[in-house]
């Protein structure tokens, strides 16, 4: 009871701790971004964050402390007497039993404080696979270590083998070093490498496909215009043109939306869809489910609809819909469902007909141009004064605008990543200057045996270097993957050529990190070693 009580003033001390500089952060955070956004900070504000992050640090203090004090709980006093062999200790059910009990209050806690329980299930569901690699890895390092130490053929130099049984004693640094700053440094790889990606998406890949100007609202007798204007411009590469009609989806396979008890289909009735043909498909959409009606179709009205507006109602190839269009209905069937290009879409449309269907509604049309940007600037002054209603945009100063805000995220990312790299160094830390005074006795021992200070010195540095290359090569590899499946699966982006940066963040950091913490160990083997021995270390 003792003990635990303590471990319950220091989890909650640590905690108030934390959740006074988080707080400081994020009304520092608040403060800077109020230029640029409608944000007024408040203390009040912060009161339910900090009362959360408080239950966070001693659920977790705690979820970490029961085995440890399950295992005290098992020594018996006789024990005591005759010295504890660490390795032969064994956590009760109980002591388990209460920490499953604080995990599980952690991860309520998560899924019930973000937005979006998807996401702290997905957060809790990475955490606990994450736990599981670290405990496969650690188990798989020893066991290699262990054969490679009684290899017949294989007889490395002393302090190789000194090192490689260093990492298999209970301990090792091993342990805590792949769950502190492994962890750390895998969420580094990862924000690395989306950052990476998305920076160069917007300054490369976008605007190599995008168009230099975009057009809106241009009316149907503007078209020849707006030719005129653009061809009169040197540098066209290309002009492209597409009616817009606005409309609103509502019946399906005989259902009208309205009505329907469903909720998401009775918003859905009342939402603006963007609707174009087939000839004006110029964000050059993808075909998932179905197919593409012939380009010579004269036939009943076909309908494509946008997966993410399909989805959200339920619909299936062959269902009949009806829109509602400047207050006529448009029967279609739906006869293919596309997904939209993400980064490359210019109109984001919720459906596309068939040609001809939507004649009788067209009145105005948009546009993309590609041209230099030298010339996109006169051919906007010509179109203003020749047709003054028609919108144009430059993607060029969007783009500005893009590469300004990917840089605030990058640098809020940064601080994230840095923040859990900091407080892994700090866990690291405390694990180094633990287990100095037994480094530092046991070094001293052997040196009193006759190994030579050189040596041993050379052991602890290959100790060190074999813990940075197994923690940076975790990361990358778990950080990688974890990159990989967010851009791939959800933002559809491709990072070939990119992973270098996050393998050299991962090896650069845990090379300073661990070499600090060598240098740190090999200062304090100057002592002079009858002294150690003395006091009983």
């Amino acid at each position: 009871a003792l003990v635990l009580l303590q471990i319950l003033i220091l989890a909650l001390g640590a905690s108030f701790v934390g959740a006074l500089f988080g707080g400081a952060l994020a009304l520092g955070g608040a403060a800077l971004a109020a230029e640029r956004l409608p944000l007024a900070p408040a203390l009040l504000q912060l009161a339910a964050p900090l009362a959360t992050a408080l239950a966070f640090g001693v659920l977790t203090g705690l979820t970490f402390a029961l085995p440890a004090l399950g295992r005290a709980l098992t020594v018996s006093p006789a024990a005591l007497f005759r010295g504890i062999d660490g390795a032969a200790l064994r956590t009760p059910a109980r002591a388990w039993a209460l920490t499953a009990l604080c995990a599980l209050a952690v991860a309520a806690l998560v899924v019930s404080v973000l937005p979006d329980a998807r996401f702290g299930l997905a957060f809790v569901g990475v955490t606990v696979l994450l736990l599981v690699l670290l405990e496969g890895v650690l188990r798989g390092l020893r066991g290699l270590s262990h054969r490679l130490l009684t290899h017949p053929r294989w007889q490395p130099r002393f302090e190789l083998r000194l090192a490689l049984a260093g990492l298999q004693r209970p301990g090792s640094p091993l342990r805590a070093s792949l769950l502190s700053l492994g962890s750390a440094l895998t969420l580094l790889v990862a924000c690395t490498l989306v950052v990476a990606t998305l920076l160069r998406t917007v300054n490369e890949t976008v605007p190599q496909q995008a168009p230099a100007l975009v057009f809106y609202d241009v009316q149907t007798e503007q078209l020849e215009t707006l030719r005129e204007v653009l061809q009169a411009a040197p540098s066209l590469k290309q002009l492209q043109t597409a009616p817009l009609v606005l409309g609103r989806l509502a019946a399906v396979n005989g259902e009208v939306l309205r009505d329907s008890s469903d909720g998401q289909r009775a918003r859905e009735a009342r939402d603006d869809h963007k609707l174009s043909d087939r000839r004006g498909n110029f964000d050059d959409v993808i075909v998932t489910r179905g197919a593409w009606w012939p380009a010579d179709h004269r036939g009943a009205p076909r309908v494509a609809m946008e997966d993410r507006e399909a989805d959200q109602l339920g619909l299936k190839v062959g269902d009949s819909l009806r829109f509602e269009i400047m207050g006529a209905p448009v029967e279609a069937q739906l006869a293919a469902i596309y997904s939209q290009r993400r980064f490359q879409a210019r109109l984001w449309l919720e459906a596309i007909f068939s040609d001809g269907v939507l004649d009788p509604f067209i009145t105005r049309h948009v546009g993309a141009a590609s041209l230099s940007s030298q010339d996109a600037i006169a051919a906007q002054d010509r179109l203003a004064a020749a047709a003054p209603n028609i919108v144009s945009v430059r993607t060029e100063a969007l783009l500005d605008e893009t590469r300004a805000l990917m840089g605030r995220a990058s640098a809020g990312l940064a601080v994230i990543a840095g923040v859990c790299l900091a407080a892994s160094l700090l866990v690291l830390a405390s694990v180094v200057a633990a287990s100095r005074a037994r480094q530092v006795y046991e070094a001293s021992v052997m040196h009193t045996l006759g190994a030579r200070l050189a040596s041993l010195r050379c052991t602890l540095r290959w100790e060190y270097a074999l813990l940075s290359l197994v923690t940076a090569g975790f990361a990358v590899v778990v950080g990688s993957g974890l990159a990989f499946a967010l851009l791939r699966l959800r933002l559809e982006l491709d990072a070939s050529g990119l992973y270098w940066t996050g393998a050299v963040t991962a090896f650069g950091v845990s090379a300073v990190s661990l070499g600090l913490g060598a240098r740190y160990l090999l200062g304090q083997m100057r002592v002079a070693p009858a002294r150690l021995l003395r006091s009983g270390a």
